[in-house]
């Protein structure tokens, strides 16, 4: 999932942004251009509402909002003008906009004709862009003093914090989960409103709760999964996408993509205590067997070491499309590394990155996970199959759906693979034995994410429509 060619251009004209201006190009960069109304890009900035949005930006001397989405807006459509040789007319009816408008829009952003920026070219509307926003005092924020990564203003003080002993009055004290016991039996059971487009989805391992990234709030919430309530909401930077708690210290892992920082997490406080910024926005993120190495995928192509006991980065290594989705191998000596519309997996040495092998699966590679043995591989394809790779063997075989086929997750006993099938709302139950569809549970919505508790009771999937469902 490579760097958007706006976001790049932005991010080139506007070299140094503070974090909430990046967390902006970057929304910018996303929406092409046409970000949704300011209360809601608000609110998934993690922001408590369009006023604040507004003060941030005059704090850090940025023109209004209204004033960098026309540049942008301009910007997308010159970018495609210049790579498919659309005219104005063409792209704006292509994005629903009448014409006319869009080159009023023209106008009134850049005080240029379409025609004249057009002929200016990218590099000299970039050149500009710099120098109007620059004149603004881009890059010089009114607030002074060291800002750590965790002071995060108003959003720090909306977080819920929880004394551990009131947790244990309330039966969710962090204890060890029982045995395994089996799988679900494939019911769906009751269901908790979420909203703010719930994404990624995992259970503690202590405790009964669930952890639930939601995307366009710059949130994680935590469900109890005994009452299927809230109990906290924890507030991160912007965009979390991916979520990694730990067996040992009762933290959690959090890629906050338009903050470009992995948050991190006390699961006891139910608050963000720190950061580790990296370069580009972080994806998918996964630890190492001891828990002392955060691999992390950015959208810059590149997959990351990062050593937890002092927070740096110690290996880097391009790879190409890298996307939300990363997997430690049994042994916790090979990580594998889903490639997206490459259509590859790569599998890399844990400890050094390189690459070991690369399977061609073709297709827009999503999820991947593995049986407990280590021999097997399961990787959902968005074209619309399921992926068994036998690793011992390189033999492959699939499953076919015939949609959108997304969320990936295997019980712990290893006798059900579950598969959410993103456009049709169901969750496909595949038995690994025989790879058949043994039966569907209808979802509705868009099913993302599907977690499994370590007992093997449940199942808890995310719905980005707006809520989780729990499988019994």
């Amino acid at each position: 999932m490579p760097l958007l060619r706006l976001t790049a251009a932005l991010q080139s004209a506007l070299p140094a942004l503070a974090p909430t201006g990046r967390a902006v190009v970057s929304a910018l960069g996303c929406f092409n251009g046409n970000p949704p109304p300011a209360v809601e890009l608000a609110t998934l900035l993690g922001l408590d509402s369009r006023y604040q949005l507004a003060r941030r930006l005059r704090q850090e001397r940025l023109p209004p909002l209204g004033a960098l989405t026309g540049w942008a807006r301009v910007l997308h459509w010159l970018l495609e003008a210049e790579s498919t040789g659309a005219s104005l007319r063409q792209l704006a009816s292509r994005d629903g906009l009448d014409p006319t408008a869009a080159y009023r829009l023209v106008r009134r952003a850049t005080a240029m004709r379409w025609s004249q920026v057009r002929r200016a070219g990218v590099a000299s509307f970039l050149a500009r862009l710099s120098a109007t926003l620059t004149g603004a005092g881009v890059g010089a924020p009114v607030l002074t003093g060291k800002v750590r990564p965790q002071s995060r203003g108003p959003s720090r003080r909306r977080v819920a914090r929880v004394d551990p002993a009131s947790l244990r009055e309330r039966g969710e004290h962090w204890r060890p989960c029982g045995p395994i016991s089996g799988h679900p039996e494939g019911v769906l059971g009751p269901r908790l409103t979420v909203g703010g487009t719930p994404f990624d989805v995992v259970v503690a391992p202590h405790g009964d709760i669930a952890l639930v990234t939601r995307l366009h709030a710059a949130a994680v919430e935590c469900i109890n999964l005994r009452s299927l309530r809230v109990s906290a909401s924890i507030h991160t930077g912007a965009a979390p996408t991916r979520v990694v708690p730990t067996r040992t210290d009762n933290r959690a892992y959090v890629t906050s993509q338009f903050a470009e920082e992995v948050a991190i997490l006390d699961l006891e406080l139910r608050a963000q205590v720190d950061a580790i910024p990296i370069s580009g926005n972080p994806l998918g993120a996964v630890l190492s067997t001891d828990e002392r190495t955060l691999y992390v995928t950015t959208n810059l192509d590149q997959l990351f070491a990062i050593w937890l006991p002092t927070r740096q980065v110690i290996a880097s290594v391009p790879i190409r499309m890298a996307c939300t989705n990363l997997l430690v191998h049994p042994s916790g000596r090979r990580i594998f590394v889903p490639t997206w519309r490459a259509g590859t997996i790569v599998e890399a040495d844990a400890r050094t990155l390189r690459t070991i092998r690369t399977f061609e699966v073709g297709g827009v590679v999503q999820e991947l996970t593995c049986t407990s043995d280590g021999l097997t591989l399961y990787a959902t394809n968005e074209r619309g199959w399921l992926d068994i790779l036998h690793l011992g063997t390189g033999k492959r075989g699939s499953i076919p759906f015939g949609t959108m086929a997304h969320g990936l997750a295997k019980s712990p006993d290893d006798a059900v693979v579950y598969v959410g099938l993103l456009r049709a709302g169901y969750v496909a139950v595949v038995d690994p034995r025989t790879l058949r569809v043994t039966a569907t549970i209808a979802t509705g919505g868009q099913p993302r994410r599907i977690a499994f508790d370590f007992t093997g009771r449940f199942a808890i999937v995310a719905n980005e429509r707006g809520w989780v469902d729990l499988i019994r």
